[in-house]
């Protein structure tokens, strides 16, 4: 939306509407494109890139102030679940963009969001992260005015075909935690196929980072808990949305899938409509429990202040929808691959995608800390992490 007065809330529902059916549009041609493939093209996704580009999707969250559209999270959020329907590879390339451009607005100050934000906008970067929670920290050594960056990592594709990429390392002076800017042409950045696992994953592409130059400047942020702010801690919040969205749209899109049968298919039993009803419930359900959540965090992030206590209890209702939604994507597209046995060869196929996508989301997640979290906020009070980016 345009900066100067503020819109109407009949404004704001007519642009998100918008936004979402060019969303909407760019999910059919990624639809049609994975039926053809089966979703297993190994190679970046830099035409799937070029086609967000070209629908203006990359500069949604993006401040008006800043040359972009100026949409909230519930917009963002939408958009994600809408091409994951499509193809989950999709929508986590697009999810993953968002958040990690969304550091420089949440986390970064007005240096990085000058140098970085209206050139990303202008040009339509997209965006990627190498952030591996818990994972031995890449370093990060003193050099005059900067940092050099070494060390290497296993990553989504998506960052072979990225930008700009944040990298969560480590200063080898201090040990402080940081998150740094990478441009993808900077000198020293290279990638190698991952070999492939017998598990399906996410991760596609091994980065090696030799002494790349980081200035000063693209310091986005301090990963240190002590100097995490309210605000700068709802990146956290988002990666855990855009999970949630993610594997809701990867359940949503398999639903979709079966529903017009297969040719040559018997019609389902009472068994498998038993099993449609009863997901069809639940994703109705969680749906409504990811809108909230989209809602919620966009108004957090819209707020010039918010308190810790208001970040808990915020954390406390995000958390619940990772947890509910990996394990529907689990349940509704394993469900529907049983049930889906005795379809031809080539239906049964297309929807391998589907159970694919979400056991590679899904495997990824920590669900069982999320359940921890949630259980003692509710028995306890005890207040979520706060500089969580897994």
């Amino acid at each position: 939306m345009k900066a100067g007065r503020p819109p109407t809330p009949e404004q704001r529902q007519a642009e998100h509407h918008r936004w979402v059916t060019r969303a909407e549009r760019v999910a059919e041609l990624i639809d049609g494109h994975a039926r053809r493939t089966d979703g297993r093209d190994p190679a970046p996704p830099v035409a799937e890139a070029e086609l967000l580009r070209q629908h203006g999707l990359l500069t949604l969250l993006t401040p008006a102030a800043h040359g972009g559209a100026g949409l909230t999270w519930r917009t963002a959020l939408a958009a994600v679940r809408v091409l994951a329907r499509a193809d989950g590879r999709i929508g986590y390339l697009l999810g993953d963009h968002y958040v990690s451009n969304a550091s420089i607005w949440l986390a970064g100050g007005p240096r990085v969001q000058s140098l970085l934000g209206r050139p990303s906008a202008e040009r339509q970067w997209l965006w990627s992260d190498v952030v591996v929670p818990g994972a031995a920290p890449l370093e990060l050594t003193a050099d005059g005015d900067g940092y050099r960056l070494s060390g290497t990592r296993l990553a989504p594709i998506g960052v072979a075909a990225a930008d700009m990429t944040v990298v969560a390392a480590a200063d080898t002076g201090t040990a402080e935690p940081l998150l740094v800017g990478v441009p993808r042409e900077s000198k020293g950045v290279s990638f190698t196929p991952e070999p492939e696992s017998g598990v399906p994953r996410p991760d596609g592409v091994n980065v090696r980072y030799d002494r790349v130059w980081i200035p000063s400047e693209h310091v986005v942020c301090s990963l240190d808990p002590d100097t995490a702010t309210p605000r700068s801690s709802l990146l956290g919040l988002a990666v855990q949305a855009v999970s949630g969205h993610l594997c809701l749209g990867i359940a949503e899109g398999a639903m979709r899938y079966c529903r017009g049968g297969a040719p040559g298919a018997a019609p389902p039993g009472a068994r498998a409509l038993a099993g449609y009803g009863t997901w069809l419930a639940a994703l109705d359900a969680a749906g409504e429990l990811a809108n909230r959540i989209a809602e919620q965090i966009g108004d957090a992030a819209a707020r010039p202040t918010l308190t810790w206590p208001e970040r808990a209890e915020l954390a406390a209702r995000v958390s619940r929808l990772p947890i509910l939604a990996a394990d529907l994507a689990t349940e509704v597209t394993f469900g529907l691959y049983e049930t889906t046995s005795d379809w031809p060869a080539t239906a049964q196929q297309g929807f391998d995608r589907f159970w694919r996508d979400a056991r590679a989301y899904t495997a990824s997640m920590p669900l069982d800390k999320r359940r921890r979290e949630v259980a003692q906020h509710f028995l306890t009070g005890a207040e979520p992490a706060r500089t969580d980016l897994a």
